[in-house]
């Protein structure tokens, strides 16, 4: 067993990773914010044969790009239906590995003296920082997008043109401008911040990838993407394609909208535990003498493609209006590996010690509080509706976090260096594993799966105050009746509603609780007389 942990360091992290979130993947129900969305999508594309065009309910869904969209449809076809572990097996987990493993190589290649060790701990660094590992759970578009940013950057790294316009056309047809545009502006920044008596290398090398290739393959694929969601969805589905779900949400965004330094402020909840750490590294690695010099060596080279990338792409975001903590996930693989480069360079100091320590800190405070949650759950006005908050075993994750947090105290007050993240690095996903046990309960205030179990065939299904309802069609098969505030409530059918709810024409009838909604079922003596 030693042999294989050092022969593969990283698929050994990952290996650990995957048992410890494979349990709350396949237990958890589908949330309703997005993921049961995107599912209610690819039935209606599957059930009226689109492909490039898309629509929810009937109603244009143009705010994403098909790729992803296919992907769901293809498994849906090949399994005849949809696993919520599958779906975030492939799509999340499996694009997260990918990223990690090339990391991986783009950091060590060229150190082949490079220990397990510290392949081992930067992937363990990766893997539990934040929305990283969070993300690797659920299905959303951004880590299949930062699979593919990766992939581009490391296909320019190792001079393969034609693999770095098409990972580029595959990061925009997943998700939109920040696939087309992060790569060729790393490219570019990285080309521009070498002085100007630098011999014409970078400026070349950057031409040679954002040239007549690039455009040929790039400007291909979407026109014939376009022209195709034209010809589905007309002339109103591809204007709000390329300029109303572009544009628009650029500089006046419809959601999200959000002030310039937004991400100043929100990048760090997302690092946690680690973003004392990444964070003031990047901002090291930026103020250091010589940063407009062209790099020597391979580690300044590979260094330095990092942090064009991580702060190129902050600035993109931030100037763009529509904004949310997730966008930043694809910088997410750069500023966390940038790290063990710049460690490598400067060595070890005395305040990354700090900043480890801090996040042990952290992690024994939240995981303290988590413990004793149980016994404090009563006290807390906003945790009475979620009662499954009051079992025991809430105390095992906690207690995981709790460990995980004051080994990591230890060795940074040791000065283990970067090892000294390593139990807490496992302490994370590891609550995740603790926490699987309560899932099916948690599914009542997630999902809406054991509702609609509750939902009588062929009978109409009415709905007041449920959020983002209409998708309820991926478990029922038919369509939902949206009620607006002041309409009356038929008895002809299930009536489901956000507790609390009372409304005399409900009095009588059989009613079941799930989570924060509740169901009542048809009228007794309407059902008879059915």
């Amino acid at each position: 067993m030693r042999k294989l942990l050092e022969r593969y360091p990283v698929g050994s992290v990952l290996l650990l990773v995957l048992v410890c979130l494979s349990p709350f993947m396949g237990l958890r129900d589908i949330t309703p914010a997005n993921e049961l969305r995107y599912l209610s999508i690819v039935d209606e594309a599957l059930r009226d044969g689109h492909l490039f065009a898309f629509y929810n309910h009937g109603v244009p869904y143009a705010d994403k790009p098909p790729l992803y969209f296919w992907l769901l449809m293809a498994c849906k076809r090949i399994f005849g239906g949809h696993c919520i572990y599958l779906l975030s097996l492939l799509f999340s987990f499996l694009p997260a590995s990918v990223v990690t493993v090339v990391m991986d190589r783009w950091v060590f290649g060229a150190h082949r003296d490079a220990s397990s060790r510290e392949r081992a701990t930067m992937a363990l660094l990766l893997c539990s920082t934040g929305y990283w590992l969070s993300l690797s759970l659920f299905l959303r578009m951004d880590m299949l997008l930062a699979m593919f940013i990766v992939l581009a950057l490391y296909a320019w790294h190792r001079d393969k043109p034609w693999l770095f316009a098409l990972f580029t056309f595959l990061g925009l047809f997943t998700k939109g401008l920040v696939g087309l545009l992060m790569p060729p502006l790393t490219v570019a920044v990285y080309a521009l911040s070498c002085r100007l008596h630098t011999p014409g290398h970078p400026r070349q090398h950057a031409m040679k990838f954002l040239g007549w290739r690039f455009l040929l393959l790039v400007g291909g694929c979407s026109a014939i993407w376009f022209f195709f969601a034209w010809r589905e969805g007309g002339a109103a589905y591809l204007d709000n394609l390329l300029f109303h779900q572009t544009v628009d949400r650029t500089f006046n965004a419809f959601h999200h909208k959000e002030p310039f330094w937004f991400y100043l402020t929100h990048i760090w909840p997302v690092m946690v535990p680690w973003c004392l750490l990444v964070i003031p590294a990047c901002v090291a690695s930026l103020c250091q003498r010589g940063t407009t010099a062209a790099p020597q060596t391979e580690d300044e080279r590979t260094e330095k493609i990092f942090r064009c990338a991580f702060f190129t792409t902050l600035v993109m975001l931030s100037c763009s209006s529509s904004k949310l903590p997730v966008y930043l996930l694809p910088v997410f693989p750069f500023a966390v590996c940038l790290v063990p480069l710049y460690i490598r360079r400067t060595g070890w100091k005395r305040w990354m010690a700090w900043a480890v320590g801090s996040g042990g800190l952290l992690a024994c405070v939240i995981g303290l509080g988590w413990a004793l949650l149980p016994f404090y759950f009563f006290k807390i006005p906003a945790l009475a509706p979620y009662s499954f908050a009051t079992s025991p075993w809430m105390a095992v994750p906690g207690a995981f976090l709790v460990c995980g947090g004051v080994a990591t105290l230890i060795l940074s007050y040791r000065d283990k260096k970067l090892d000294a993240i390593r139990p807490l690095a496992v302490a994370v996903p590891a609550f995740f594993l603790a926490l699987a046990p309560m899932i099916p309960e948690g599914n009542e205030y997630l999902g809406y799966r054991s509702l609609c179990r509750d939902i009588p065939e062929d009978v109409p299904v009415y709905v007041y105050g449920v959020r983002r309802p209409e998708n309820m069609d991926v478990f029922l098969g038919r369509s939902v009746i949206v009620l607006q505030e002041d309409a009356a409530i038929p008895s002809d059918g299930v009536f489901i509603a956000r507790l609390p709810f009372n409304a005399p024409a409900l009095e009588g009838r059989d009613c079941h609780v799930h989570g924060k909604n509740a169901i009542w079922l048809p009228d007794a003596s309407t059902a008879s007389q059915d």
